[in-house]
């Protein structure tokens, strides 16, 4: 009985692909696959699992089935069917290998691996009609069968390990148990702190030991400069063309995106971490306490603390700390899902007992305290003794004696103890010191001299001393104001107010778009008035601490609103807002611009007609838009009115041009962009076309790639 047609065509495609697959796969070195074979390539991980469960399937059919005759007539179509989908498939993968980086030895094994088992699929499959002896005899093709599918799992496995990692197979606590090496001493170096951490946390799932992508191992300083496959990842000497981070910054829909989408994401802080440590030359080298409390990579570094917990201990129900905060003492989590808390005092002429007191109810969750300047007792000490997981302490003048200290000793999480300011006492401190559990402590007395510093040094190897008086190294950033108008669309006017929780804080704010300083802008003393469109910028100053960040709010005039909005040219899919009534909804977007409240556009310049019902006279629109240049998001570089009676024949009004960003020009913000509309006349419709910047500069990662434009609401005067 001759094989139905398209079994014959099926089995003699197999004698075209089957040489084809060898031939690419022994050259794939020197071959350069076109944009679309390596698309077809993603189609390998799509469908791989097909012919694994089949081919299992089959090998399980052949060891269970003892009788060549009692099978199915369909298993023999199946064969056929099974080995074009194998043979089609480690095609595929030879056209993805080509895309990424892999690890070499493993991409390797699973390479071969799968153009042998597609060679396997074809013998089985011609086994089965044309040889007699693999008909007859049970224990040939038993045997086969086992061979097969161990072949099939063991290469499996090494295609598993070259996407999850070589230890895929790990069990799950051993992830979890892994902890973060974070030093918080201001002795450690920038590295230390944020830098290595950060890259652990983000980067070392797909460029550490267990798997290198690309050659490329981000462990330590040595192999971050040795680079990967693709070279240098630090690149000349203010490293503008950082491959490090062009990939960190290109859109997360880009493949090349780091790290992959899917993957835990760096938020807005960590890509101008990185990006501050990159181009002020990657010194892996200088210590927190070198930099300059004012400087940018500093604030970022002080303040970085990992995206997810890394604690042992039980998680507790988070608690509201706003009751915890007021004008003596701040209270707040290390940082965003964590249940550990820091908690520092001020104004030590306030303090009383009643105040630590009244952190009972979260006791147990502070690793840090910060009790500078506060007058201390005994009691005090004894609550302090009681917080059992607590890690740092400053008590620092804190009016003590040695003696006094001791409870303390218990604290087995101590680690880290300043205790400047108290008065030396040789033997008393000499047995605070024994058996303690400390491993850093920071001490300094007026009476205090060198050879009794060298002395404590020699005594207490194992404990790391550091001798001064660190009052400088403990400013704290006091926080931004708060501008207190929940409105930002003036229709008449609005009464703009400036607080602050701390007491005797003062609050400098300007309206003419410059960032506020404490000599020349204007002090905030009482409500002012604003009648049309404004920008409100405002910092807080206060004697002891660093000046805060400047917060800003944009307040918009709008006197009319159009009858009917059409948009000519749609949003970029991944940003579409929503839709048309995003330009007139009234509700501002922030500088989150996945938060579904903005239109982003990339490849199309934005493009709208709005209509009204009877011819209207126009003299200026306004756009609120974001600009965030780490993420590829510029100002608009045009915008260009043209006005209609009839809806089809326009005639261009106006056309502004605007500026792009400068190399130094790193920021966040939301701006408005204001197109004047001369003339006296009248029009039903107008129409307005966005432009964005088609080509990102060279100092940029994104260079010659189009840059984005948001834009979230329209505002007609």
């Amino acid at each position: 009985m001759s094989a139905p047609k398209w079994l014959a065509l099926g089995r003699n495609a197999l004698w075209i692909l089957n040489p084809f697959l060898g031939i690419i796969a022994y050259y794939h070195q020197e071959i350069n696959f076109s944009i679309y074979f390596q698309w077809l390539g993603k189609m390998h991980p799509m469908l791989l699992h097909f012919p694994i469960v089949m081919g299992l399937g089959i090998a399980g059919y052949y060891i269970f089935s003892t009788d060549v005759k009692k099978m199915s007539p369909l298993f023999s179509p199946l064969l056929t069917v099974h080995s074009l989908i194998t043979t089609i498939i480690a095609i595929f993968g030879i056209f993805l290998s080509k895309q990424g980086s892999y690890d070499n030895n493993l991409i390797f094994w699973h390479q071969w691996g799968g153009v042998g088992f597609a060679y396997m699929s074809w013998g089985l499959m011609s086994l089965h009609e044309y040889n007699d002896s693999f008909k007859t005899l049970y224990s040939f093709r038993a045997l086969f069968s086992i061979l097969f599918a161990g072949i099939l799992i063991f290469f499996t496995h090494k295609g598993a390990q070259l996407t999850h990692g070589t230890h895929l197979l790990s069990w799950p606590e051993e992830e979890f148990n892994r902890e973060l090496k974070i030093n918080l001493d201001n002795t450690a170096t920038l590295y230390e702190r944020a830098i290595g951490p950060l890259l652990q946390q983000k980067c070392l799932s797909c460029h550490g030991p267990e798997k290198a992508k690309g050659d490329l191992l981000l462990n330590s300083p040595d192999n971050i400069l040795k680079g990967g496959k693709h070279g240098a990842i630090l690149m000349s000497q203010n490293n503008t063309n950082s491959l490090l981070l062009e990939r960190l910054f290109l859109p997360l829909s880009d493949e090349n995106h780091m790290p992959p989408e899917g993957k835990l994401q760096l938020t807005k802080e960590e890509l101008s971490l990185l990006n501050y440590w990159v181009l002020s030359g990657v010194n892996l080298k200088i210590k927190m306490n070198e930099l300059a409390q004012s400087d940018s990579l500093f604030l970022l570094a002080h303040h970085w603390m990992p995206s997810i917990p890394y604690s042992d201990r039980p998680k507790t129900k988070f608690p509201n700390l706003e009751k915890y905060n007021s004008n003596y003492c701040t209270a707040y989590y290390s940082y965003t899902g964590s249940d550990n808390i820091e908690v520092s005092f001020y104004q030590g002429e306030f303090y009383t007992h009643e105040n630590l007191k009244r952190l009972t109810p979260i006791q147990s969750q502070i690793v840090y305290l910060n009790m500078q300047n506060m007058p201390l007792k005994d009691e005090d000490i004894a609550f302090i003794a009681q917080c059992e997981h607590l890690q740092k302490l400053n008590i620092n003048y804190t009016q003590l004696t040695p003696d006094q200290l001791f409870p303390l000793k218990k604290l087995t999480q101590l680690k880290s103890i300043s205790i400047c300011g108290l008065a030396y006492d040789e033997e008393t401190w000499h047995a605070f010191f024994k058996n303690a559990p400390f491993d850093k402590i920071h001490l300094w007395s007026e009476n205090l001299d060198t050879p009794q510093i060298d002395m404590i040094r020699k005594a207490y190897p194992k404990i790391n001393f550091t001798f001064g008086d660190n009052l400088k190294n403990n400013l704290i950033k006091i926080t931004s104001p708060i501008i207190d108008q929940d409105s930002s669309i003036i229709t008449d006017y609005l009464d703009i107010n400036i607080t602050h929780f701390l007491e005797g804080t003062e609050i400098r704010y300007t309206t003419n778009g410059t960032d506020p300083d404490s000599l020349s802008s204007s002090e905030f003393k009482n409500p002012f008035r604003i009648t049309d469109h404004t920008t409100i910028k405002a910092k807080a100053f206060k004697s002891g601490w660093i000046s805060s960040d400047v917060i800003q709010k944009t307040f918009y005039r709008s006197e009319i609103s159009p009858d009917t909005i059409f948009l000519i040219t749609q949003p970029h899919r991944q940003y579409p807002g929503n839709g048309i009534q995003t330009l007139v909804d009234y509700q501002l977007g922030d500088q989150n611009f996945s938060n579904g409240k903005w239109l982003g556009y990339l490849d199309d310049n934005m493009v709208f007609v709005i209509g009204f019902h009877q011819n209207k006279k126009l003299k200026e629109a306004r756009f609120n838009t974001l600009i965030d240049n780490a993420s590829y998001i510029f100002p608009l570089t045009s915008i260009k009115v043209a006005g209609s009676l009839d809806g089809i024949r326009f005639k261009i009004l106006n056309e502004i041009k605007f500026p792009s960003l400068k190399k130094d020009d790193f920021k966040i913000e939301n701006k408005s962009f204001n197109c004047p509309i001369p003339g006296e006349n009248s029009y039903k419709f107008y129409k307005f076309t966005l432009t964005n910047l088609k080509n990102l500069p060279d100092w940029h990662p994104g260079k010659n790639t189009p840059a984005w434009i948001f834009i979230d609401e329209l505002f007609l005067n």
